[in-house]
């Protein structure tokens, strides 16, 4: 009777493992069923914010794609940043983290939920100097930088032709008109677009300070225009923009001017297509293929060639272990095969 229990455990350890074989397998071959059954997830998502959580946590704002999967599900990287967000096992959450996936330290955004994809549901989180505090206006959505935000922008203010008997609203006048005009952005920092003036010597950009910026080069400490907190895109601040000035003593300081205010020129969407004027048929220009892309995908075909080899050896090495031990029973023909395949 002992024999006959210890056989009967056997054969369902042989089971389960086998079963979890075969998932295994299953899900390498076609990982999207495993991960979030079939479900698709936004691969770019905007996190955003009013102006008091920009001023405390803006930075880790903006707008992330997805890069890869973690916890089981689609993990983000900031967009020219160096923030990560992903699923968090072991506490059913998602979080921020500034280092990679995984790393829990330090955390300063929490959405206390554990759905699949990160949009859906906003129940986020943030620490505001002291504790977690809920927010209602943080949310993740499925959003494109060149679908929320202006890549041509115009900055002007109606004090830059102000007086006040020979004295001038703006300290330098000359040189700060010249920050005034129209912007181009030219690439994504901190989730955010850069711009540069149309005359190449200025730049828009945020920081990692939470504050947009104005100045003579990107990642430079001092400039010409400044808003603390700012918004994910510039042409959405409204008020609190300061210029540059001095005081009595001489040092530089931080001068608010209401009238400053930023909108938007021209959005990627709004630009109409041009109709094609060619007749005929048209050739389509070889194109080549990179010799490193094509090593990047033969590494990942060998990497998984591997993998499915390793899985087979072990089920091979299974099967081959219940047929020593039926034929060593005295199993032949059919038995020895319904046996060996555990098939009642």
């Amino acid at each position: 009777a002992y024999n006959q229990e210890k056989s009967v455990d056997m054969n369902m350890r042989e089971k389960n493992e086998l079963s979890s074989l075969i998932v295994l397998f299953f899900c390498l071959a076609f990982p999207k069923p495993c991960l979030g059954a079939g479900k698709e997830c936004c691969s770019s998502i905007l996190l955003d914010s009013d102006l008091a959580v920009h001023k405390i946590q803006g930075d880790k704002l903006g707008f992330y794609t997805q890069l890869g999967y973690y916890g089981a599900r689609p993990a983000y990287r900031q967009q020219g940043g160096e923030f990560f967000i992903f699923y968090y096992e072991e506490e059913q959450h998602w979080i921020d983290s500034r280092y990679f996936y995984g790393a829990s330290l330090f955390s300063k955004l929490v959405n206390e939920m554990d759905g699949y994809c990160l949009d859906d549901h906003n129940n986020w989180s943030f620490y505001n100097g002291s504790d977690l505090m809920y927010s209602e206006v943080l949310t993740s959505n499925c959003s494109k930088i060149e679908d929320v935000c202006c890549q041509e922008i115009s900055i002007s203010s109606a004090n830059s032709e102000v007086k006040t008997g020979n004295q001038s609203f703006y300290l330098y006048p000359d040189l700060l008109k010249e920050t005034l005009g129209i912007y181009k952005s030219i690439g994504v920092n901190n989730g955010r677009y850069v711009y540069q003036h149309e005359n190449q010597k200025s730049f828009l950009e945020y920081g990692a300070r939470h504050y947009w910026f104005v100045t003579l080069g990107i990642g430079k400490n001092s400039g010409r225009m400044l808003h603390t907190g700012g918004s994910v895109c510039p042409e959405h601040i409204e008020k609190e923009w300061q210029i540059s000035d001095k005081n009595e003593d001489g040092e530089g300081v931080w001068k608010e001017d209401p009238e400053l205010k930023i909108t938007c020129v021209k959005k990627t969407n709004d630009v109409t297509p041009k109709p094609s004027t060619t007749k005929g048929p048209v050739a389509q220009s070889y194109v080549q293929i990179e010799p490193a892309r094509q090593a990047s995908y033969s590494s990942v075909a060998v990497v998984l060639g591997c993998i499915l080899m390793l899985l087979l050896s072990m089920m091979i090495g299974m099967f081959a272990r219940r047929f020593h031990r039926a034929w060593g029973r005295g199993a032949h023909g059919k038995q020895l095969l319904f046996e060996t395949l555990d098939i009642e």
